[in-house]
């Protein structure tokens, strides 16, 4: 499929592929025939139908067909764009607020921080162009440094591809030196419309990051952490965009315990080491909370599995910041 072939071309090629035409005539809703006859110019698709046949393609496939339709649809990537809601449902809200009354405390964080990151995924990336999103917790403060919160911890994240569906195995600790950091510390929403430019807001992408943005999750004042999204696309966070991210992240806040919530005085991040430095030992984080619990049994000490991680996550954070000057370097 080279970059001369028309989209009806490549949409020819991918109708060949074994139970394609089915599938995607299944997800857009028409008949396998309609797709045909796209794919002969014999009858040309309604910008829903269109953008509907971009986001159900199959990802490996999709940038080719999207730089083929700009010829004929140069509007193409802003019909794209525009195409994630403006409010969040009601309906979502109330079964939110339902789960929040009927969960135990045990379970309220997961099954509530799954409910918005998976909402969000579904409004903010509808065409599965490629999203991560991530809520990103403060650890608490630390005795051995004047009581004050030095770095937070990316503890649930959701993705659309080519990120992971569930971000969690990829969790990282974060500081200053990245745009989370930046915007617990500024207590407002920053974005970045292109990580490769910019140089006025602490940043570092990864592969995948092309824009980013970030809002703080607040209650009466206090802080617990952020609610964190990047995107594949340039320039992908409009205002209406981030608007609906400062709702998730007010709705985020029903997933924290009140004691989670920090005085915004306490916090003085660190800059945390580099992925590369923190990978190994973040790797050990099971093993450590088994050791420790076995110890705990040994000694007849009562330490449930929670306390253990919490544990195991400030010695981690410790052992981070005690690092060598090279592991810092962004």
């Amino acid at each position: 499929m080279g970059t001369s072939s028309t989209w009806q071309n490549i949409l020819q090629q991918v109708l060949k592929i074994p139970g394609e035409q089915q599938r995607i005539a299944v997800a857009i809703g028409l008949s396998q025939m309609t797709l045909t006859r796209w794919a002969k110019g014999e009858s040309n698709p309604q910008r829903p139908h269109l953008t509907r046949l971009v986001q159900v393609i199959q990802p490996a496939l999709r940038d080719a067909l999207l730089e083929a339709l700009e010829d004929s649809y140069q509007d193409i990537h802003s019909w794209l764009k525009d195409d994630s809601s403006e409010y969040i449902p009601s309906e979502f809200i109330a079964q939110l607020l339902s789960v929040r009354t009927t969960t135990t405390d045990s379970l309220r964080f997961w099954r509530i921080s799954d409910m918005i990151l998976k909402q969000i995924l579904a409004q903010l990336d509808p065409n599965q162009l490629g999203m991560a999103v991530t809520l990103v917790q403060c650890m608490p403060p630390s005795e051995r440094h004047g009581n004050k919160i030095r770095s937070m911890r990316e503890r649930a994240g959701r993705g659309t591809f080519p990120w992971t569906a569930d971000l969690e195995p990829m969790a990282l600790f974060l500081g200053m030196e990245s745009l989370a950091g930046y915007a617990v510390e500024a207590r407002r929403i920053v974005n970045t419309d292109d990580l490769t430019k910019e140089k006025l807001l602490p940043t570092y992408g990864t592969d995948f990051e092309a824009s980013a943005s970030a809002h703080p999750i607040l209650l009466g004042g206090y802080i617990a952490g952020c609610l964190a999204a990047s995107s594949t696309q340039i320039g992908y966070f409009t205002q209406q965009r981030q608007s609906l991210l400062v709702a998730f992240s007010n709705l985020a806040s029903l997933a924290f315990d009140k004691e989670e919530f920090y005085d915004p005085k306490l916090l003085e991040l660190r800059v945390m080491p580099t992925p590369k430095y923190q990978r190994p030992i973040l790797n050990d984080f099971r093993l450590r909370v088994s050791k420790l619990l076995t110890t705990a049994t040994h000694q007849r000490t009562r330490m449930s599995n929670t306390e253990a991680e919490q544990k195991v996550w400030i010695d981690i954070e410790e052992k981070l910041l005690s690092l060598p000057d090279e592991a810092y370097e962004h």
